[in-house]
């Protein structure tokens, strides 16, 4: 079931995401997790009270990183789309940005 799961991740994702909860639906509306579906990865939703144990013992698989979707400062992949999107989205607001920074 892993294997096939970690075959399943897009290409850019280089870790393993989780996340830890009491039930199903907690974890699955939590914001942290919202914000991993709409970049397209994957979160590996552990529910069960040995799971916590477990991920900080099992800090690898199948040679991806298992990082927690709630820990501060956890950087997504950017893919290509989203890097020229910011890019262009930067020149467009270069102006207006100078604007701001003089007054």
């Amino acid at each position: 079931w892993y294997q096939r799961r970690v075959r399943g991740l897009k290409e850019n994702q280089k870790d393993i995401y989780y996340i830890t909860g009491e039930n199903k639906e907690t974890v699955k509306t939590s914001t942290y997790v919202e914000r991993d579906k709409k970049h397209g990865y994957e979160v590996l939703y552990m529910t069960e009270p040995i799971d916590e144990y477990c991920v900080q013992q099992l800090k690898l698989y199948d040679g991806k990183n298992l990082v927690s979707v709630t820990k501060e400062g956890v950087e997504l992949p950017e893919d290509e789309e989203a890097k020229k999107k910011f890019e262009e989205d930067k020149s467009n607001y270069e102006g207006l940005c100078k604007i701001m920074k003089d007054i």
